[in-house]
């Protein structure tokens, strides 16, 4: 639920309106989540006004979409680089907590973390100081435009993520470097069973759990190729990061998808589509599940999730 945000003469920005929308689509089940944190509820100790939005698409079960979902919001803001205001290690080293988290789960009572899995694609702003951080997992993504000041049009869209594929020439090099293979046996390049090369979770293709002669490695030994005791991580942790500086003299939208989205619409219509809406007094909630609900609607279609964040300069 949009709460109002109160605004202040010192931030960079205003977050005017923001929203989310689920459809489960064709899948059985929603193994999709999503968090946003406004400023009055952010969990942090602070006079600056900071926000924050993320996407987390599971694979396998939502048990790992779910574990980040609670947890990684936390882990960010405890981060001593966080407090230091290195928002981009920060995340990076939140992620890596949130692995561990993790571990430690399937260490102690649970094989969930190790068979299944999540994407993120986390965005935080500090809307004081203008500053936009992103960083991503896997395949959902975050896109961000100006707003023209009629607030119909799209100017300088950015992708701020990375889609994170096996078959990219750096992600095989990686692998294969951690004693992992890439296979095209389905059509689709996977490393095990994986479309994706980084994520949460999926344990089994991380050290040390792809270490352990057992079950729970089974997946993890076909997509290897050098003895359990050389195997690095085939699946990464490692955030792609990338920073904006916002302006106050400019308008932005904001739009986090999962893979259910982007993959079936164009980024440039997307955000067209987002801002002739808000434009007529739609709200961000509304456009998200209006999103959502046509992209879910095609045959075969995936989870699909959208978060719609529109910013405004505070000189606008």
């Amino acid at each position: 639920m949009l709460r109002t945000t109160i605004m202040s003469s010192s931030e960079t920005v205003f977050l005017i309106d923001t929203g989310a929308g689920m459809a489960q689509g064709s899948r059985p089940d929603q193994e999709d989540r999503y968090v946003f944190i406004l400023p009055d509820q952010f969990p942090a100790d602070t006079v600056d006004k900071l926000a924050l939005f993320a996407i987390f698409d599971g694979h396998g079960s939502a048990s790992v979409a779910e574990h980040a979902r609670k947890n990684l919001p936390q882990l960010l803001v405890k981060r001593p680089e966080f407090e230091a205001g290195d928002y981009d290690t920060a995340i990076a080293e939140a992620f890596v907590d949130e692995d561990e988290a993790l571990l430690n789960k399937f260490m102690s009572h649970s094989t969930e973390p190790a068979v299944s899995g999540s994407t993120v694609a986390l965005c935080f702003a500090n809307l004081t100081k203008g500053i936009l951080v992103v960083g991503n997992l896997g395949d959902s993504h975050i896109v961000l435009a100006e707003r023209d000041l009629s607030g119909g049009k799209p100017i300088n869209v950015q992708r701020l993520t990375k889609a994170h594929k096996p078959g990219h020439a750096d992600e095989k090099a990686r692998i294969r470097e951690a004693g992992g293979s890439v296979n095209n046996s389905t059509g689709t390049t996977r490393v095990g069973s994986l479309n994706m090369s980084r994520a949460l979770g999926d344990l089994q293709y991380k050290n040390p759990v792809n270490t352990m002669d057992d079950e729970m490695s089974a997946k993890s030994r076909t997509a290897a190729v050098v003895p359990p005791g050389n195997r690095g991580d085939f699946l990464s942790n490692k955030a792609h990061l990338s920073r904006v500086n916002l302006s106050p003299e400019k308008r932005y939208a904001l739009v986090c998808s999962s893979d259910g989205v982007s993959d079936s619409t164009d980024e440039k219509a997307l955000l067209e589509h987002v801002m002739r809406s808000s434009s007529t007094g739609e709200r961000a909630r509304d456009i998200a599940q209006e999103i959502v609900n046509v992209t879910a609607a095609r045959y075969g279609s995936d989870n699909s999730t959208c978060i719609v964040a529109l910013l405004d300069g505070t000189k606008t």
